[in-house]
């Protein structure tokens, strides 16, 4: 928390300083929100990556039956892994199902990625007309105990490495050119699964998800950075962030996204996700994964 406190209070004291509007912040990936939902919807964005990269996913329902597993449910907005679970078979989709169907917000189900290793691409582009990605990270989720996990900060067997400088000047710009082919962020972070970074190099992957609300980059949670290393990160890409911010062209109504955001789940969505469900027994943990 206190690594978030200290970007948010930068990324002020940096927009203040050449003059940039920090409450534009949340018009960075404005286009790609949806006002309709009132969300950053993994589906629309799922629509945004090229086959090749694109696991399959679907508004979950009991018409969807996956044809193996491991698979994944998802509510279709959230941060920090929350309220991710894994399903190892048949029965215990159909538990969860039943434990899920008073959730406020509808769940996505997704296969599972095939690679052995899964990596996050943090960027932030000020200009999306030069072809450079003002800061560009590339760091692994480094997880030994489970083959196919649900990693975040909040899982105790994950560790995450800054790999970053494994990669040459070359090899960063391709794979923030592949970035690139999806959208045109202001601001992301894309987690992929390859099995080696030279199969990730040569664009061999599959995206788990693409965070654009508020994507941390995850390379300050590499435990081997000094407190140092953090701040001169942090000054560089959330002056980098208000560059962006800056450089926004001026909008005549921009979108209420924070707030849109902040109510979304408070109520069943009213859009169709399948038929109903059958009630099941209860679940017993409520989280498959930490």
């Amino acid at each position: 928390m206190h690594i978030t406190i200290i970007m948010v209070v930068t990324y002020i004291v940096c927009c203040v300083r050449i003059g940039a509007a920090p409450w534009r912040y949340w018009q960075l990936n404005a286009r790609y929100f949806s006002s309709e939902q009132g969300i950053f919807s993994k589906l629309l964005l799922d629509a945004l990556i090229p086959e090749r990269w694109r696991l399959h996913q679907s508004i979950d329902s009991d018409a969807v039956l996956p044809s193996s597993f491991p698979v994944f449910l998802k509510p279709e907005w959230g941060q920090n892994a929350h309220g991710i679970y894994r399903v190892d078979s048949h029965a215990q989709l159909v538990t969860l199902r039943s434990a899920l169907d008073k959730e406020p917000q509808r769940y996505l189900i997704q296969q599972a990625a095939p690679g052995r290793r899964e990596f996050e691409l943090f960027s932030i582009d000020a200009n999306h007309n030069d072809g450079i990605h003002d800061v560009f990270t590339i760091t692994e989720a480094v997880n030994g105990l489970e083959r196919f996990p649900i990693n975040s900060k909040y899982n105790r067997h994950t560790r995450y490495a800054d790999i970053t400088a494994q990669f040459t000047t070359e090899q960063q710009a391709v794979l923030a050119g592949y970035l690139s082919q999806i959208g045109q962020f202001g601001i992301s972070r894309m987690s992929v699964r390859a099995d080696s970074s030279e199969e990730l190099i040569a664009g061999n992957f599959h995206v788990i998800e693409i965070n654009l609300f508020l994507p941390m980059p995850i390379n300050l949670l590499d435990g081997s950075y000094t407190w140092a290393q953090r701040w001169k990160f942090i000054r560089r890409a959330m002056m980098s962030l208000a560059r962006a911010t800056r450089l926004l062209k001026p909008e005549g109504r921009p979108q209420p996204i924070f707030a849109r955001m902040m109510l979304y789940g408070r109520q069943r969505s009213s859009l169709p996700s399948g038929p109903a469900r059958q009630p099941a027994q209860a679940m017993g943990e409520r989280f498959i994964q930490p």
